[in-house]
């Protein structure tokens, strides 16, 4: 995969947790099916997917998009991006990847899974899954 920008804003504009201005890249009838650590989650409509995707984040300090990527597949867009979040000084990493429906060059469906927030105590380990017997996930 490569840069692609619905990638790249995407995740610029969940990590913002604007849903006004996420929601401009969302088709009126979107849904997002989402599979989370804590379990599915599903929403229709623009303003309720925005808030969905923006309240995913709710509750941490920053948020930092390290990475975003998308390709086409067939008639799909493939999209797959990492976060580094933290709260209180702890950080986490986080990856969301997304298979979209693009209508009108807007998301009209998205199809997303979720891996968690996984804490890492050093910089090496927000390249991968932290090593640390000590990580805890947060759903």
């Amino acid at each position: 995969m490569k840069h692609h920008p619905v990638a790249a804003s995407l995740a610029a504009d969940i990590a913002r947790r604007d849903p006004q201005r996420l929601s401009a890249m969302l088709t009126e009838t979107v849904r997002l099916r989402a599979l989370l650590p804590g379990g599915p989650l599903e929403a229709l409509g623009r303003d309720n997917v925005a808030s969905c995707l923006c309240a995913l984040f709710d509750g941490f300090d920053s948020i930092e998009v390290v990475e975003s990527v998308g390709e086409a597949v067939g008639d799909k867009l493939l999209i797959h991006y990492r976060v580094h979040v933290a709260r209180a000084g702890i950080r986490w990493v986080c990856t969301q990847t997304v298979i979209c429906r693009i209508v009108d060059e807007r998301l009209a469906v998205m199809d997303m899974l979720c891996s968690g927030f996984r804490e890492f105590e050093h910089d090496d380990d927000s390249k991968g899954v932290p090593t640390s017997p000590g990580a805890r996930l947060v759903a």
